[in-house]
């Protein structure tokens, strides 16, 4: 069966089924942006899977070990036994008794599991399926996981997962256990886990007898709960999934069993990060509370008074000061000024008067900012082409034309052409 592509044109479902449906023997190999993922399929059923950028945290001795399930010494002489008569490491493990038959198998199971869903999250990869005769595994000790299985948990997860993380927003968080007033234990069948829903919080589970028992999963996380470790770290130190770690906080969190704890630790000589939690929040002193007091209503009065402030020129609400505006009206009389020289330039480079404010700005004699006076008004520009004058009006504080920023230019005589000629004479009319 020739099957190859990207995810863009199938996606990983599509194919998951359709190599079920055909029952085919043979290994799909995924390539990514970020990791190159390979799924070995006997008859239809997923036997393997292997992540070469998790190569060391998914191998199933290093799985072991951070699950407890095998002391790091013994996987240490489990690889060097391995290394001198290339047997499988499951039958090593076992032969010598470095960790019993259902941790083998559980190992195993959670190596495939950890691998194989986190590839529903891919949207980008290339992918081929390489059809084989056989497919080497642990036909002892590793039941093969059916696609349908396997299907609808990723179905799942893709649509639970967007709002878990909402909530558990990280795996660097960390949190603590909550006190409740029953005990807390793993609950012997499927039926036995308490409901999440308004019975689960503390004021209702005051009113009732008997213990809260939870789901495996969650137990598994629940245990390794102490304040210190990061959701990451537990995940890594159960048989689970990200998604199902990630989960297990998420149904732990609304069942009221679990916090976030504040990050307030430091390291240790180990190397391990402790935190520290206080167990009552610092109360402020009588004296601090008493200067914030007096400091807010201080500046309380200061906003109230500061109008009155005759040295204060910035009010709020603004407040007309006579120093103040004279200074803005002499930077407009400035600026009118080299409006009207511009106008001259504009006049005498191009044989005509602008037509309007920007066409001085227009040709580079004058930057935007100068044709506005200190209030951010346009100046008025007045233009009477057919007696060769125009004028320019500046405004005071008020937005009333002001008489003492009044220009009048009067272009006298004709050329040959019969155009206006600039004299070069201007007045200055100022009205009192």
């Amino acid at each position: 069966m020739a099957l190859e592509g990207t995810l863009h044109d199938f996606a990983l479902p599509d194919i998951l089924q359709l190599i079920s449906l055909q029952k085919k023997t043979g290994l799909l190999t995924l390539r990514g942006p970020e990791d190159t993922v390979i799924l070995g399929f006997d008859n239809g059923s997923l036997v393997s899977a292997e992540s070469q950028a998790r190569r060391l945290d998914t191998r199933l001795g290093t799985l072991l070990v951070k699950t407890r399930s095998l002391a790091p010494d013994s996987l240490a002489k489990a690889l060097e036994i391995q290394g001198q008569t290339l047997q499988r490491l499951g039958f090593i493990l076992l032969k010598n008794g470095f960790c019993d038959a259902d941790q083998l198998r559980a190992g195993l199971d959670a190596q495939v599991k950890k691998i194989a869903y986190g590839l529903f999250r891919w949207t980008d990869a290339d992918y081929v399926f390489d059809q084989q005769d056989r497919i080497d595994y642990d036909h002892e000790y590793f039941r093969p996981i059916q696609v349908e299985s396997l299907l609808m948990e990723g179905a799942r997860m893709v649509d639970e997962w967007p709002i878990i993380q909402k909530v558990v927003r990280s795996p660097e968080l960390v949190y603590q256990r909550v006190a409740v007033g029953q005990r807390v234990e793993l609950a012997e069948g499927a039926d036995d886990i308490e409901e999440i829903g308004e019975a689960t919080f503390a004021k209702a589970r005051e009113k009732r007898d008997g213990p809260i028992r939870i789901s495996k999963a969650e137990w598994a996380v629940y245990e390794l709960v102490d304040g210190r470790r990061t959701i990451g770290d537990i995940v890594d130190r159960t048989f689970l999934s990200d998604f199902e770690g990630s989960k297990a906080f998420y149904d732990l969190l609304s069942r009221g069993l679990i916090e976030e704890a504040r990050r307030t630790g430091f390291v240790d000589e180990t190397g391990t990060f402790s935190v520290e939690m206080p167990s009552v929040r610092p109360r402020l002193p009588f004296a601090s509370v008493f200067a914030g007091f007096v400091l807010v209503v201080a500046l309380l009065a200061g906003l109230r008074l500061q109008s009155r402030n005759p040295a204060n020129v910035f009010t709020y609400p603004p407040r007309r000061v006579a120093a103040l505006e004279g200074f803005q009206k002499a930077v407009s009389l400035s600026r009118l000024r080299r409006m009207s020289e511009a106008i001259d330039a504009f006049y005498l480079t191009q044989g005509r008067f602008p037509e309007s404010p920007a066409a001085i700005a227009s040709s580079g004699l004058l930057a935007p900012s100068d044709l506005i006076d200190p209030w951010g008004r346009p100046y008025r520009y007045i233009l009477q082409n057919d007696t060769g004058k125009y004028y320019l009006a500046g405004f005071d504080a008020e937005g009333k034309t002001d008489t003492d920023l009044f220009f009048a230019h009067v272009a006298q005589g004709t050329g040959a052409s019969g155009e206006i000629q600039a004299s070069g004479s201007k007045e200055i009319i100022v009205i009192k």
